[in-house]
């Protein structure tokens, strides 16, 4: 008997303007992305916008330095998209991480682990099956 996806029926979080579209392996559930990993032709232009106005500012203070504080503006938006990109990546119905698996199978069935755990002991009064998707992990990770 073939048994049916649990979340079916259930509504789910919508992005504007999707970057990627695609369905959580081990859970199955559809996901939507916002943000993508690189830095766009807009957040370039703010880079340069924000850097001249620095400079602006700065430039009493530091002279012609001041054409470094486009690297440090740069850089920081860099990091600031990564992390952004990062902290998306993660599946919020069974918090599965992709990344984290493709790096190490112990560390993402961990993860995994752990998410269950704090979302049971936040909601004792439900049952979450979060047995299923540890062992979906094992089986994913022996079909490579």
């Amino acid at each position: 008997m073939k048994q049916t996806n649990k979340f079916l029926n259930k509504k789910f979080y919508k992005a504007k303007n999707p970057q990627k579209r695609f369905f959580c392996v081990l859970c199955r559930a559809p996901r939507e992305m916002s943000l993508g990993k690189k830095l766009t032709l807009i957040n370039y232009l703010q880079i340069l916008v924000i850097s001249c106005s620095l400079g602006f500012i700065l430039y009493p203070l530091m002279k012609l330095k001041v054409v470094f504080v486009l690297f440090i503006v740069w850089a920081i938006f860099e990091t600031v998209k990564k992390i952004l990109y990062r902290k998306e990546v993660p599946c919020p119905y069974c918090g599965f991480d992709a990344t984290w698996y493709r790096r190490d199978v112990k560390v993402a069935k961990k993860m995994v682990e752990n998410f269950w755990d704090e979302k049971n002991s936040s909601n004792e009064n439900k049952s979450l099956p979060h047995s299923d998707h540890l062992n979906d992990i094992d089986e994913v990770a022996s079909h490579l």
